[in-house]
């Protein structure tokens, strides 16, 4: 007669320690520490949330409503809340000057503008001679661009 012993012990998939397991919870995997059961919840709601297009949805519907009934929410937790407002300033100057560097470096039309003045012209140009059956012209802008 061969008799099986079930194995006793787990180890936590948050925590790793090495625990006695719970007899009652079929396939136990997190110990029941409040950090770990938080871990547990949201593993389930992101796998839930990437799964279930209703419950997206109705997280979404959710969120929107209470931010209908709090609109001074944000407000008020700047003001209460004055080392949140002073370090979000500062990561906000840093992501600025980031991007006061980088878009020197872009080709965009706006960008351009500054280069824009009497010397810009625009012309029509197209292929000559009399005997073409398509006559399509194509319009450039030219700009005078200095260095310095």
């Amino acid at each position: 007669m061969e008799v099986r012993v079930e194995q006793v012990t787990f180890r936590c998939t948050c925590c790793r320690r090495i625990l006695r397991r719970n007899s009652r919870v079929k396939n136990q995997r997190y110990c029941g520490t409040r950090a770990c059961q938080q871990a547990r919840k949201n593993k389930w709601q992101r796998e839930k949330q990437q799964a279930d297009p209703d419950y997206r949805s109705n997280k979404r519907e959710s969120q929107q409503a209470w931010q209908k009934g709090n609109l001074t929410y944000w407000r008020q937790y700047r003001s209460r809340n004055l080392e949140y407002l002073e370090r979000n300033r500062q990561l906000q100057q840093e992501r600025d000057r980031k991007r006061c560097q980088t878009t020197d470096r872009l080709a965009k039309m706006d960008t351009l503008s500054r280069y824009f003045n009497d010397t810009t012209a625009t012309y029509y140009i197209y292929a000559g001679g009399e005997n073409l059956a398509k006559k399509d012209a194509l319009l450039v802008k030219i700009i005078p661009i200095t260095p310095g």
